[in-house]
């Protein structure tokens, strides 16, 4: 998957950004933290098995290491709606 930010975030050196999965009446699925200034992560098969047309991605701004609680604790900075190619 490539994740290409419309802006590159500045951060605190104890926060990081977050992807999530967020999927129609679901609850938000950690994808991973990734450096503010990258563009690409692998997902697992089975996460990307739950990729869908209806699904929306987020980036949130957690604590270094991600949430500390599986949910978005901090702000969500972007989102986008998934696609079908």
């Amino acid at each position: 998957m490539v994740v290409v930010p419309a802006v590159h975030a500045t951060l605190a050196a104890d926060r990081a950004t977050e992807l999530w999965l967020i999927a129609p009446n679901a609850k938000p699925i950690p994808l991973g933290v990734f450096p503010a200034e990258s563009e690409t992560m692998q997902l697992p098969p089975e996460i990307m098995a739950r990729l869908n047309a209806q699904s929306t991605l987020a980036v949130s701004i957690e604590p270094t290491g991600g949430s500390p609680t599986s949910q978005p604790t901090g702000p969500v900075i972007a989102t986008g709606a998934m696609n079908s190619a």
